[in-house]
This record gives C-alpha cells, sequence and structure tokens, in this order.
C-alpha cells in the first residue's frame, strides 16, 4: 500500500460505520477499513478486473440517500472530477452530521488519466467552504518531494526496482531536516484535509 494511503487511514477513527471511499478503483482501502469495523463501499465510473467498485455512478449524483455515511474518503480522485463544487456538494449531502470527510489531492505530481485540477491550500479551504476543515496539511517534506518525481521517471525507464530504495531515503533526509526547511515546505508533494459537516465529532 501507498505512503499515501497508509497517512489517509491513520486519519480514520476505529469504531466502524459506514464508509465511502468516493473514486476508490480498485478497492485498495477495503481490507483495512473494514478490520476497523466500517462497512465499505466503493464507488467509481468503471469496474476493476478484481470486481470493484461496489457501485459503479457518477460522483454527481450519487445513488444514496441523504446523511448516509459517517466517513467519506477521496484518496487522488478529487482532482479528476471536472466539476469539483458539484461533486462536494453530493458528497456533503450523503455524509451525516458531524460525519468525517477526508482528503488526498496531489499537488506537484505528474498528469495521470483525466486529471483536471492541482488544489493550492487556498483553493481547498475554498472547495470545502460549507464544511468544518479540522487538518489541512502536506505530510511530505521536499525531499520526499524529489524522491516522488525520480521515482516516476525511473518507472517509466524501467528501473521500478529502485524505487522502494529512493522512496525510504528520500523520507529519511525529510525527517532528518524537518527544522530547517522553512519556506521550502511550500513545495507540495500533496494535501490531506480532514473536514467535518456541522457538529464536529473527534
Amino acid at each position: 500500500m501507498s505512503a499515501e494511503a497508509n497517512l489517509v487511514l491513520e486519519l480514520v477513527s476505529p469504531g466502524g460505520g459506514l464508509v465511502l471511499d468516493l473514486g476508490g478503483g480498485s478497492g485498495i482501502l477495503r481490507d483495512s477499513l473494514e478490520k476497523m469495523g466500517y462497512y465499505y463501499v466503493n464507488v467509481d465510473i468503471q469496474r476493476f478486473d478484481n470486481g470493484e467498485p461496489t457501485v459503479i455512478a457518477d460522483a454527481q449524483e450519487l445513488p444514496f440517500k441523504n446523511n448516509s455515511f459517517d466517513v467519506i474518503i477521496s484518496k487522488d480522485s478529487l482532482e479528476h472530477f471536472a466539476q469539483p463544487c458539484e461533486v462536494i456538494k453530493e458528497i456533503y449531502r450523503v455524509l451525516k452530521p458531524g460525519g468525517r470527510f477526508i482528503v488526498w489531492v496531489p499537488f506537484m505530481h505528474p498528469f495521470h488519466g483525466d486529471d483536471f485540477y492541482r488544489y493550492t491550500p487556498l483553493g481547498l479551504r475554498h472547495l470545502l467552504r460549507g464544511f468544518e476543515i479540522t487538518l489541512l496539511d502536506s505530510p511530505f517534506g521536499v525531499f520526499s518531494l524529489l524522491g516522488s518525481l525520480i521515482s516516476e521517471v525511473l518507472r517509466r525507464l524501467g528501473f521500478s526496482f529502485a524505487i522502494p530504495f529512493l522512496r525510504r531515503i528520500s523520507y529519511w533526509f525529510d525527517t532528518c531536516f524537518s527544522r530547517q526547511q522553512g519556506n521550502i515546505r511550500s513545495f507540495a508533494a500533496g494535501y490531506r484535509i480532514v473536514a467535518f459537516k456541522g457538529e464536529v465529532t473527534r
């Protein structure tokens, strides 16, 4: 599982409930979330070879009742929606009051698939202005960002075997120099957000 997926999962409180993985693709979060006691619903626009998603649907017209989900996750999907404001309205509609919306979006990252947007912190706050945002951070420093970009080049050149080592050493440099990075923290690989609908229940 990717580092980004683990960073998303650590924001999910254990204890169960109904979780929607919006744009969840092949369902890489399913096992982890079910072990945490959640009933997992994956929504995407196409069927994958492993049988995922649970539901094929347009994110602008989710086939669920109002206030259905305890948690909604959008990992690496928000940038793929051509009409993100309409998607956010649907997310707000189907999320329970006090429910948690967890987002990971790439920033400095290669284009991939139907890729429409890159979001800044200000842009994310504007997009989610109907929610109460309790976390908006960039967990990876500049060294991890460089490692990620070089890893993508290596993957395309057929040198994928070197990527795990490169990512580990990049993260190690980030850890060592985290206090000295200062303004270079603005070089972000991506952002993660926790936002609540209405009453905040942690």
